[in-house]
């Protein structure tokens, strides 16, 4: 009677054979490295696309330097949707953080941001114009001197223009 009870149904599903013991091992041992694949998928997607010396990359790419009141956190680049023949225009959407060192509380304007080449052709800051630029929304309050807020600004420059960006309040 004993042995029937214990290869018939053991309370919470317990195995009932020796076999079954080994089965459920090899499930668990299975399903462990399937959840260890998937984490070291997981880290190396995460990890992958980080510089291999561990430094961080220059946001800006080497196309915007800042100025001092201003810290570039990503550009991006995009061409323009008119599709102009001969054009060789191109849209850098730049994130940024500027930090009011004006003298005086003033509320930013997004056309007063300005990327300015080596050759001094000014280019101002957009917030429409382009399906890249769809979306931002930027702070339009008041920032007093020495308050800071982030922006996100595109400015239809030349192809492979360089040069600072930079906020002109003399306008």
């Amino acid at each position: 009677m004993l042995g029937s009870q214990i290869r018939g149904s053991l309370p919470h599903g317990l195995p009932t054979r020796a076999g079954d013991a080994c089965e459920s091992r090899r499930k668990a041992s299975r399903v462990k490295r399937l959840f260890s694949i998937a984490a070291i998928c997981a880290v190396f997607a995460l990890t992958g696309c980080q510089d291999p010396n561990g430094a961080q990359s220059d946001p800006a790419k080497g196309l915007v330097r800042p100025a001092t009141d201003i810290v570039i956190k990503s550009v991006r680049t995009f061409a323009p949707n008119d599709s102009v023949a001969g054009s060789n225009d191109e849209y850098y959407v730049i994130t940024f953080t500027f930090t009011n060192d004006q003298g005086l509380a003033l509320a930013p304007r997004i056309d007063h941001f300005v990327v300015q080449d080596i050759q001094n052709r000014r280019y101002f800051g957009v917030e429409t114009g382009n399906v890249a630029l769809v979306g931002i929304s930027n702070y339009e309050g008041v920032l007093k001197v020495g308050d800071s807020h982030d922006y996100t600004v595109g400015f239809r420059v030349a192809q492979n223009t360089t040069g600072t960006l930079f906020y002109d309040n003399s306008f």
